[in-house]
């Protein structure tokens, strides 16, 4: 008798509604892979959340970057009918509907409002709404409906209206995301009210985010124990975010006004991402106290003279991002950071001063107009003994001036970057690139090469065949990477020129005889090319003709193993 009790699948008799409710406070990767496996009524309603979406789209040219249909006004007809017979076909319950509209276009506000409602009959899980207005009308206005519908967990509102009456709160107890961008109401006084009822509504809300909202001076999230990501971006006139009972809430993100008070202890906060033309300078040293187990904070910014960041300020801090428009000094002294992200713009002063010290600073990203000032690496390979830096990011901005990129200066770069497990270099060849050709006079005095680099990834977004060749050769002949991978976006023409040259390389090469420093052709001892993916993008690239389209970029990543003998082979 027992055991037959202990065979009765109880769940499978729950409602949906209360199994989409258990659904909610399990994270989503969990949801896909192991609670469909729980019973036959949970692994349903998984199957039903990861269905494939119904997507109606119209027009795409207004939404796309796509061109106008000839025949527009036969299209329509074809959408609607569309819209139509696979909404009516849809039988059972409904995953995902994205309904994105330009009312130019779709002008019925009734047929709109039949669609949604089909929707909701079908207790739709994902929804996501759109609507692009008539040029100087008003908004779609937006059923009380939706915000009744208990089955709902993902909810996306653009562009549109809606009013919550007294008579009709909003109840969506399973609801986990919701994304609110330039949403109205009817009267713009009650815009605050209405933001903050739906918000009320949600106790299982785990990720809020309100963009480009006319809200008054506060806005108050209060008692959301399951909130734990908030993002409040662009809303005018708000002053004041009052963030009470959210012990979960993890990462916060918003573009502050210039009087933006937090009232929250921040306890719990992980991550933290402030952007806006108004940052004060004083920023990292008011939020600190407050924020004391903070491990990612990134600001982007216009102009700060000073930025100073310190263990006694962020303990715990592990990633710190900075984009700042112009700044004069950097100071960072953290023996918990892990990972440091600069970006330099044109209006960065050439005598900027670095000091950093980063004793277990793993990974490095720049993103500039100008190679890494010399007192950054300095800076870095003399704070930790062996060095801590495993990956090195750096993407050059310049289009046009590359003259920064010497080839001193080059080999001195991948010297004192030798211990980076991973490096990747990302550079712009569309312009004049002669500074890259490695000048023969410069070839009786330059360094035996770099060998301790592991990892070598270059992206060189632009065609400039007429350089590839040198670009490749000085890269070789500077360091001996034990793996070289070509990245996704890289000009087809050099990844056809590169392989051509490595793998129909001469077999007893007899350049460089006469110089002390052989080139990279008498190390290189073989070449593998790694994975089907490489096999098949350079297949394409082969064949493609070498009068094809300059513009043509490669789609997958494309690895070379590479052996080097440790002396150049002579004869």
């Amino acid at each position: 008798m027992e055991e037959e009790e202990e065979q009765i699948d109880r769940i499978s008799k729950l409602p949906d509604e209360v199994l989409t409710r258990i659904l909610s406070f399990v994270p989503v990767e969990d949801v896909a892979a192991r609670a469909k496996l729980v019973s036959k009524a949970w692994k349903k309603l998984c199957e039903l959340c990861f269905d494939p979406p119904l997507r109606f789209v119209y027009p795409l040219c207004s939404f796309f970057s796509s061109p106008i249909p000839e025949d527009i006004d036969n299209d329509i007809g074809s959408f609607i009918n569309g819209v139509d017979s696979s909404l009516k076909s849809h039988d059972s319950r409904l995953g995902q509907l994205l309904l994105c509209l330009d009312l130019d276009y779709i002008e019925s506000r009734g047929l709109i409002d039949s669609w949604i409602d089909a929707a909701l009959e079908r207790k739709v899980v994902h929804l996501h709404l759109r609507f692009r207005p008539h040029y100087g009308s008003n908004l779609y206005h937006l059923s009380p409906k939706v915000f009744g519908t208990r089955s709902i967990t993902v909810l996306l509102l653009e562009e549109c209206r809606f009013e919550i009456r007294g008579d009709l709160l909003p109840d969506l107890p399973a609801l986990r995301k919701l994304y609110l961008r330039r949403i109205d109401c009817e009267e713009r006084e009650q815009e605050e009210e209405a933001i903050q009822k739906l918000i009320s509504s949600c106790p299982s809300i785990q990720d809020l985010n309100i963009i480009s909202c006319r809200l008054q001076k506060q806005l108050h999230v209060l008692g959301l124990s399951n909130l734990q990501r908030l993002r409040v971006d662009d809303c005018y006139g708000l002053e004041t975010i009052v963030i009470i009972d959210a012990p979960n809430l993890q990462s916060l993100e918003y573009t502050p006004g210039d009087s933006l008070v937090l009232k929250s202890s921040g306890e719990f906060l992980r991550e933290f991402v402030v952007s806006g033309s108004d940052v004060p300078e004083n920023f990292i040293q008011s939020i600190a106290s407050r924020l004391p187990n903070l491990e990612r904070l990134r600001i982007t910014c216009n102009r700060w003279n000073l930025i100073e960041i310190s263990d006694h300020q962020l303990t715990r801090l592990e990633r710190l991002e900075i984009y700042c428009d112009r700044w004069e000094r950097i100071e960072i002294s953290h023996h918990h950071l892990k990972r440091l992200d600069l970006a330099l713009t044109r209006r960065q002063p050439d005598d900027a001063i670095f000091k950093i010290d980063t004793p277990n600073l793993h990974s490095l990203r720049y993103n500039g107009y100008r190679f890494p000032l010399i007192s950054l690496l300095s800076s870095l390979i003399n704070t930790s003994s062996p060095p801590s830096l495993r990956e090195l990011d750096i993407r050059f901005v310049s289009r046009k001036d590359y003259s920064h990129f010497s080839v001193l200066r080059l080999q001195d770069f991948f010297e004192k970057m030798k211990h980076c497990q991973h490096m990747k270099v990302h550079l712009d060849t569309r312009y004049n690139t002669t500074n890259l050709i490695i000048p023969k006079r410069l070839r009786q005095i330059l360094s035996p090469p770099v060998y301790d680099i592991k990892h070598l990834s270059l992206l060189l977004a632009y065609d400039s065949r007429r350089y590839h060749r040198y670009m490749i050769d000085r890269i070789l002949w500077m360091c001996h990477p034990q793996t070289l991978s070509i990245l996704p976006q890289t000009n087809s023409h050099f990844l056809k020129i590169l392989y051509n040259k490595l793998m129909n390389k001469e077999e007893h090469p007899r350049c460089c005889t006469s110089r002390p420093i052989k080139c990279w052709q008498h190390y290189l001892e073989e070449v593998q090319i790694e994975g089907d993916k490489s096999k098949f993008e350079i297949d394409k690239i082969m064949m493609m003709p070498d009068s094809s389209d300059t513009y043509m970029k490669c789609e997958y990543e494309v690895r070379f193993t590479l052996k080097w003998r440790s002396q150049p082979l002579v004869y």
